[in-house]
Order: structure tokens, then C-alpha cells, then sequence
């Protein structure tokens, strides 16, 4: 009894443990269960969000891409800049194993140290050398670098490259523009960059392609009112006008004076956009709108206009050019020609320094400084580019007699070739203030009169005699066109204040034709070596650039007759053209002058001079046929 009981009791107790452990392991499963519960809806629903999104950090990378920048256009339609898709080589930083960064450099071109520093202690996307030839790239994707990408990207094109680098300027590796006019108008051209998403696998690394979460947009088209074709003529003519007189440099600008269009804007030496980096920065600046120097005797048209103003002085009216000499104060005046009694005609054709003293220590300070303010000179034309200088005309406070006598023949102040261009469209436009315009869409500047009508037309027919046999602009003017215009020849100043004696400026400043004219083009050629006047060196750049450019324009000769002054010149060239046979190391400018008068038509590839042409001869061609030229700087 008491063993049977006692294995009774034993057998009870043994099961209340076992029923208490199940009970204790249900429990623990609950709880456990429970546990679970919790964390599922935890992870599903609470933190379900923020869990996604650090699942994507991990599988997605986003990076910025830059959009294509507006293309820019001249008055025709012909592209000056666009954006061109080019390969950039680029890298998941910590995918790139380090035994073949070596081998990466190399097809790269980069110094291995540098590499090694751009991929080290990165973990993402980082940019190894951007905008790289289609060669290079392939060379690098060739090599099957884990990590290495291959991305898209674009470059800035100029076509026109070194004729118009100073005006258009250019645009960094990052895409924003820099200097001229790529950079002025920044904001129109700029496109809006676009975010793209690529894909990695469980171990973090990259997958091949992926997903554009926004598209880069193109920047706006930029529409010029320059016209690609003369700008051409202008600095081919140019650089060959600096190339014959070993000069320093020289900048040309053409203007259409009826709405203010500037259709050319030219430097020499020019700089390629397309490899700015090659240049020092002094090499960017358009100096045409930077640049400031004395403009001499170009001014005197703007003196005799202030003297017509007054009603004091007529075209008929003589001033006395005391044979040479002239005493203002303690300073003396001189002409490089000995002249008594000029009329005012002859006073800007004979170019008397002394005569335009004369006539603004008449009139006075005041007026000379109203008009010369008038027509543009002391401020800035508002043309949209940045770094334009508003000249130098001293305060009129500080005209004292030496002072007023030196400003009437273009010393003692300084102009930009826009600001001397702006107040010659001033007499073109019959004596109409009109703002220079870069824009071609750009609303017309309001038209101010500042001078007379028939003052202007009567300076226009003096300016036409200074090209005549008697003046000193006869070297600019083409066979069978009217030009009125002005030479100018000023020392530059030194700087201790005092004037150079070996440094020169040469400048001219003209219309044609001068009846109705339809350009006005002003050209100045820096520090000379040959010849210092303005009528032997910078005249004959100005009958190149229009003796094609009108013709282009559709304006053809009016005079049956070449006047006397320009019989000599025209029969010499006619000769050159005839003895022509071929195009060989000519400007372009030569190039399509001879083709012209062989009546052939012109075919070109490139700019700077002829290195190549097909047919070798024009001996075998007929009028009408086609000659084809290659052009290399």
C-alpha cells in the first residue's frame, strides 16, 4: 500500500511539472508570438516608409546631369554654338578594385597618385575625367574595370572658333558660361539639369544602365544679329591688315546703322573657344567694347558737327590753319601738312589738327562736350556684354583751353571702336542716336535726334570728300562704290602720362555707300610697324571688308566708272585677279573676291587661309563652275 501510493503520488506530481513546463513553453510561444506580432506590424505598417527608403539607398544611387545649353544663331539661322553629346568616364568608388587603377590611368592619361586620391575613402559616384574623346572612352570601357561607368555628357562647340571667340566667349566643364556672350546670357542659354537613377545588385554593385526620374531640358536659342559671313570677311581682312603692317593686334566691329545691329565684332589676335584653356585670360577680353584708345582725327567730324550746331559756323565757313603752327597757351599745335584757309570740307579732308582747335576754342568747351556725349562717347551702349568701358572724357570742369584744343582732334580722350561706331551711325542715320543691338529679336532702340538732318548729310558728303584724291581715306575705298569715312593716327600715351613716340594707333572710321549707307565698319590696328597713318593701314582693311561685304548684302557697284583716286589700286588687283590661278594661302576674304570676279563658285571648309583646293588649276573651269577650298588658321 504505502509503495503503490507513494508511486501514485510520484506519477501525480511528476505530471502537474510536466503540465507546468508545457504550460511555461505555451506561454513563452505566446509571448513569443506575440513578440512577432508586434515586430511584424512594426516592420509592415509603422516602419514600413522608412525601411523602403533605406532599402533604395542602398540599391539606387542618384547623381546630377547637365542639360544641353541653347544653341546660338546669327541673323540667318547658321549655328555659333551648340552643345554636342561627348563621353565623360566616371566611377562607383569603392567598386574599383585597386590593382587595376594603374592600368585605368594610363588609358585615361592621368597621373596614377591623382587617381588613386579621387577613388580612395569614397564609397560613390565620382566623376575620373570628363568630357573625353569617343577613343579615349572606348579605350577605358574596353579595359572591363569593375565599377567603371561610361555617362554622357555635353560640350560647347563653337564652329566658328577663333573669328568669333572674343564676342561669344565660352562655357565651363561644369556647363555654365564663363566669358562673352555665353556667359551674359547664362541664364537664357542654361538648360535645366536632369537626375538620374542607377541600379545595384545585393553586394552594392552597379548595374548596366539606368532610369532618367527627370529629363535634362535644353536652354532657350539665342538669335544674334551678327551675320556669320561677315564676321568672316571682317576678321580675315583684319588679320591680314595686322599681318602686313607687324603690328600688335587690331579689332574691327560692323554695324547696320539703321537698327543698330552689330553684324560683326572682331579681334585680332582671335583665341579659340573651343580650347580656352590654352590662352591666358588677358586673351579672352573682347576688346572691342574692353579696350580704350585715343580715336584723333576721327573725332573731327563730331567737332565741325558741335560748330554747325551753333549756327555760327556754316560748310562754307574758313578757319586760318597758320601754315602748320598753331600756339594754345604754352602748347604747340601741329599739321603734318602746311594749310592756310580751310573750309570746313577741307578742314576733315586735309585732317587739320589746327583747324579743329581752332573751331572748338571758338565754340567752347561746352558744346564740343554736349555733342560728343550725344552721339554715344563717355557711356556705356548698354549692348549686353559684360566688361564694356564707358571711355574717358574728362569732367568739363577740367577743359581748360590747351585741354579743349587737344579733345577737338581726338587727344586727351578715350573711345571704345562700339562707342566710335555707334556716333559714325549717328551721322549714317541723318543724325539719329540709335543703341547698338547684339540681339536680333530685340525691339528697335528708340531713335534720338541729336544732330540735324542736314548736318549730318552735309558732314556725310565732307566725310566723302576725305576719300576723294585730296583726302587722306582714299585707300579705302573699293572700285565702283562711294565711301565716306576718316582716318586717324594717335600716339599712345606712355605711362609716365606723356605720349609714345614709337607707339601708334591707326584707325578708320567710314560708311558705305555713302549716298545711302548700309554699314558702318570701324577699323583699328594697335601699335603699327610699317606705316603709323591710319589712311595707309587701317584704310585699305576697310575696302576689303566691304568691297565683299556689299556685294553679299546684295549692293552692288553704282558707278560706271571707278572715281580717280581708286583707278590705280583697282587696275593693279585686276591684274593680281587675272594672273590668279590659284587659291593657295589666301584669306578668305581673297579667296572669295578672285572666285567672284573668275565667276566661280566658292565652296569652303574651315577658316583662316587656303592650305588646299580642287582643282588644283582654274585653268580647266568656266564661269559657273565650282572651285573647293580647305582653310586652316
Amino acid at each position: 500500500m504505502s509503495s503503490s501510493a507513494n508511486d501514485s503520488s510520484m506519477g501525480k506530481t511528476e505530471n502537474v511539472y510536466i503540465r507546468r513546463r508545457l504550460e511555461a513553453v505555451a506561454g513563452l510561444m505566446a509571448i513569443g508570438f506575440l513578440i512577432l506580432s508586434i515586430r511584424a506590424v512594426d516592420l509592415h505598417w509603422i516602419q514600413s516608409e522608412a525601411l523602403k527608403s533605406a532599402a533604395d539607398k542602398q540599391r539606387y544611387r542618384q547623381f546630377e546631369t547637365t542639360a544641353p545649353r541653347g544653341p546660338i544663331v546669327d541673323v540667318n539661322g547658321r549655328t555659333l554654338a551648340e552643345s554636342v553629346e561627348v563621353p565623360s568616364i566616371a566611377a562607383i568608388a569603392h567598386e574599383v578594385p585597386d590593382e587595376r587603377i594603374s592600368e585605368l590611368a594610363r588609358a585615361l592619361g592621368l597621373n596614377v597618385k591623382k587617381l588613386q586620391k579621387k577613388l580612395h575613402n569614397k564609397q560613390g559616384f565620382v566623376w575620373l575625367s570628363r568630357l573625353v574623346s569617343p577613343a579615349t572612352a572606348g579605350k577605358v570601357m574596353a579595359l572591363n574595370i569593375e565599377g567603371i561607368r561610361q555617362e554622357s555628357e555635353w560640350r560647347r562647340y563653337h564652329p566658328l572658333g577663333p573669328e568669333i571667340g572674343h564676342l561669344l566667349g565660352f562655357v565651363g566643364i561644369d556647363g555654365s558660361g564663363l566669358e562673352g556672350v555665353e556667359r551674359n546670357y547664362n541664364d537664357t542659354l542654361a538648360g535645366k539639369p536632369g537626375i538620374q537613377q542607377v541600379q545595384r545588385d545585393a553586394r552594392g554593385h552597379s548595374l548596366p544602365g539606368g532610369i532618367w526620374l527627370k529629363k535634362p531640358a535644353i536652354g532657350q536659342k539665342l538669335h544674334l544679329s551678327l551675320d556669320s559671313t561677315i564676321q568672316s570677311i571682317a576678321y580675315a581682312a583684319l588679320a591680314d591688315g595686322v599681318r602686313r603692317q607687324d603690328a600688335k593686334g587690331g579689332s574691327v566691329v560692323v554695324m547696320r546703322p539703321a537698327d543698330g545691329a552689330v553684324v560683326a565684332m572682331a579681334n585680332w589676335p582671335g583665341f579659340n573657344p573651343n580650347n580656352f584653356g590654352q590662352y591666358k585670360p588677358g586673351q579672352w577680353r573682347n576688346r572691342v567694347i574692353t579696350d580704350v584708345f585715343e580715336p584723333g582725327s576721327t573725332l573731327k567730324p563730331f567737332t565741325v558737327a558741335a560748330a554747325l550746331k551753333t549756327g555760327k559756323w556754316k560748310p562754307e565757313s574758313k578757319v586760318f590753319c597758320e601754315n602748320g603752327n598753331y600756339q594754345v597757351a604754352d602748347y604747340t599745335i601741329h599739321d603734318d601738312h602746311e594749310e592756310g584757309w580751310l573750309d570746313m570740307t577741307g578742314l576733315i579732308a586735309r585732317s587739320s589738327n589746327i583747324g579743329a582747335a581752332k573751331v572748338a576754342l571758338d565754340i567752347g568747351p561746352e558744346q564740343l562736350y554736349n555733342t560728343l556725349t550725344d552721339v554715344g562717347f563717355k557711356r556705356r551702349s548698354g549692348i549686353g556684354l559684360g566688361g564694356e568701358s564707358p571711355g574717358i572724357i574728362p569732367s568739363i570742369g577740367r577743359w581748360g583751353p590747351v585741354e579743349t584744343a587737344n579733345i577737338a582732334f581726338g587727344q586727351g580722350i578715350a573711345v571704345t571702336p562700339l562707342q566710335l561706331a555707334t556716333a559714325f551711325c549717328v551721322l549714317a542715320n541723318d543724325g539719329y542716336y540709335v543703341a547698338p543691338k547684339l540681339l536680333a529679336n530685340k525691339t528697335g532702340s528708340t531713335r534720338k535726334r541729336v544732330i540735324s538732318e542736314r548736318d549730318a548729310r552735309t558732314i556725310r558728303a565732307m566725310l566723302e570728300a576725305a576719300t576723294g584724291p585730296e583726302g587722306t581715306g582714299s585707300l579705302a575705298v573699293p572700285a565702283g562704290y562711294r565711301v565716306a569715312g576718316k582716318t586717324g593716327t594717335a600716339q599712345k600715351p606712355s605711362a609716365d602720362g606723356s605720349y609714345a613716340n614709337d607707339k601708334f594707333t591707326a584707325v578708320f572710321a567710314g560708311m558705305a555707300p555713302a549716298n545711302n549707307p548700309e554699314l558702318v565698319v570701324i577699323v583699328v590696328i594697335d601699335e603699327p610697324q610699317k606705316s603709323i597713318y591710319g589712311g595707309q593701314v587701317a584704310a585699305p582693311v576697310f575696302r576689303n571688308i566691304v568691297a565683299t561685304a556689299l556685294p553679299y548684302l546684295g549692293i552692288s557697284p553704282t558707278q560706271t566708272e571707278a572715281p580717280a583716286w581708286s583707278v590705280a589700286h583697282a587696275s593693279a588687283e585686276s591684274d593680281n585677279i587675272v594672273s590668279k590661278q590659284s587659291l593657295l594661302r589666301l584669306s578668305l576674304r581673297e579667296a572669295r573676291h578672285i572666285a567672284s570676279a573668275k565667276g566661280l563658285q566658292l565652296r569652303t571648309h574651315g577658316t583662316g587661309w587656303v592650305s588646299r583646293q580642287k582643282p588644283l588649276s582654274f585653268a580647266s573651269l568656266q564661269a559657273g563652275d565650282v572651285v573647293e577650298v580647305w582653310l586652316n588658321e
